[in-house]
């Protein structure tokens, strides 16, 4: 009977462990940029912060973080991922700092563009001066 209740109670163990593991994973989590270029964008429920280093077009920008650079591409027709890095609403949004979640990495460009992503935050740097 000791034995039985044991082994029962261990295996409750084990369920609830797992399954606390699994709620783990399932939470967003922060990761590199090289972390997402590694993994070809499969980094499953993931957030990026990343800078703007340089705004190269309305619709493309050039974005860093301490490990790598990559193409940011807003729209591909995603209302979520459309940001207008220059435009006359906005200014230009050289230096801001975004968060984007779940990036999916675009196989036909590699390692050099992100193009489908949610956009979280838009902050600015604050590092960056006012005049």
């Amino acid at each position: 009977m000791k034995k039985t209740i044991a082994l029962a109670l261990s295996i409750v163990l084990v369920l609830a462990s797992l399954s606390c593991f699994a709620q783990a994973e399932d939470e967003p989590k922060f990761v590199t940029l090289q972390e997402w270029l590694d993994a070809k964008g499969e980094c499953g429920n993931c957030m990026l912060l990343l800078k703007i280093k340089q705004v190269l077009n309305p619709v493309v920008a050039l974005a860093v973080d301490e490990t790598g650079e990559v193409n940011l591409f807003s729209g591909a027709n995603e209302e979520s991922s459309f940001v207008e890095f220059m435009s006359e609403e906005n200014g230009n949004l050289d230096g801001y700092i975004l968060v984007v979640a779940n990036p999916k990495y675009n196989p036909f460009e590699g390692n050099i563009e992100m193009a489908q992503w949610t956009l979280l935050r838009i902050m600015k740097d604050p590092t960056m001066i006012e005049e």
